[in-house]
């Protein structure tokens, strides 16, 4: 534990007894509270500082220093303003510290700046006019949740380049056609705005098939439209090639969600691929329906089909981690793609009937 200020302890200065015994009583217990204040910085293995009511810090841990890279150098001689300019994260401290003791409760917050994702958790002991903020790193487990997403992506879109792959040799065909003919007639000027409008086509199913794959993390207030705009053609293709008929109502907004697109793509992809499968070989007319509303506050999306759905007990245990019914299944899918809506603060619920089929509602929260 390292202290800005070491205790100076009370020396009264009185000739009267009653007077004496109770400041040595407030000195013995002001020492107690110091030493165990020692002890819980000292063995609690926790990254934690102590700030002060004037907003200084003026306790902190070897933990500390190791996690935050701030040096007790800088601990000792710079003041909060100071820390805040050259250290982001102390400025997002001092935000946490002010909301707890605003509303006179622990508070706790997510920090993410490059590699470093710390949880911020403040909190103010009653009767004392100091704060507490302890740090959890969450970094390893941030890392290894981006990879079991990355791993799950690759999946998806190794499963949906069938399709892709079929899509694309409509617009070749026309292509192939109109060359051919173009060198027969000498007229390639006829046809040129309609082989450079199937390439433009072709590039943009492309396009949309690499947004999926690329491994980004980093999100931005985006048209939540035009993210399922550009998933119809691959949804479209994909249900093409499995015999699905698709239908969808995509309701027009100027409001924007802020999201990561590639992993909100991923989460639908996968749903249509778990609709997909669990068609099975029922002889049936398959359908997949995907629906948007706007509401006040929040963008809604629905996807729906009407496969053979779930039992209760089946659909009580779905969102359970490594839980399946497929015989080659993980298991994280549908866990994966509920954390993924969450962590967009949004929700993420699971309809579904025996025979019937099953219907999932998203919902993602507006953009201020």
């Amino acid at each position: 534990m390292i202290e800005r200020n070491g205790n100076k302890g009370l020396k009264p200065q009185t000739n009267h007894g009653s007077c004496t015994v109770q400041l040595k009583e407030l000195e013995l217990t002001t020492q107690h509270h110091s030493y165990l204040e020692s002890l819980f910085f000292e063995e609690l293995n926790l990254p934690l500082i102590k700030i002060s009511k004037d907003n200084e810090v003026v306790k902190w841990n070897e933990e500390t220093v190791a996690l935050l890279d701030i040096s007790d150098k800088a601990f000792s001689y710079l003041t909060m303003e100071e820390l805040n300019i050259r250290w982001p994260i102390m400025k997002r401290v001092m935000a946490v510290v002010d909301m707890s003791r605003e509303r006179g409760e622990p508070v706790e917050e997510e920090f993410e700046c490059e590699d470093l994702t710390v949880k911020i958790r403040a909190l103010s002991p009653t009767g004392e006019e100091t704060t507490y903020v302890m740090f959890f790193d969450l970094s390893i487990q941030k890392q290894f949740e981006s990879l079991l997403t990355f791993h799950h992506q690759m999946e998806a879109v190794s499963h949906i380049a069938a399709g892709v792959a079929h899509e694309l040799r409509n617009p070749l065909s026309v292509i192939k056609g109109f060359l051919q003919l173009s060198q027969l007639t000498d007229g390639f000027s006829k046809y040129y705005d309609t082989i450079m409008s199937e390439l433009n086509r072709m590039n943009g199913i492309i396009e949309d098939f690499l947004s999926v794959s690329r491994k980004k993390i980093e999100r931005k207030a985006q048209s939540p439209k035009k993210i399922m705009d550009s998933l119809t053609e691959i949804i479209k293709s994909e249900c093409l090639l499995h015999n699905v008929s698709f239908e969808i109502d995509l309701q027009p907004t100027s409001k924007m969600v802020y999201v990561n697109e590639s992993m909100i793509k991923q989460v639908i992809l996968n749903l249509l691929r778990n609709s997909i499968e669990a068609f099975g070989d029922a002889k049936i007319d398959r359908l997949f329906r995907v629906q948007t509303i706007p509401k006040e506050h929040e963008y809604v999306l629905t996807v729906e089909d009407n496969g053979k759905g779930m039992t209760k007990e089946v659909l009580a245990q779905l969102g359970k981690p490594f839980f399946t019914t497929k015989d080659r299944g993980t298991g994280i899918g549908i866990p994966l793609c509920k954390k993924i809506i969450e962590d967009h603060n949004g929700t993420f619920q699971i309809e579904s009937e025996r025979y019937k089929g099953t219907k999932v509602t998203i919902r993602l929260p507006f953009s201020s």
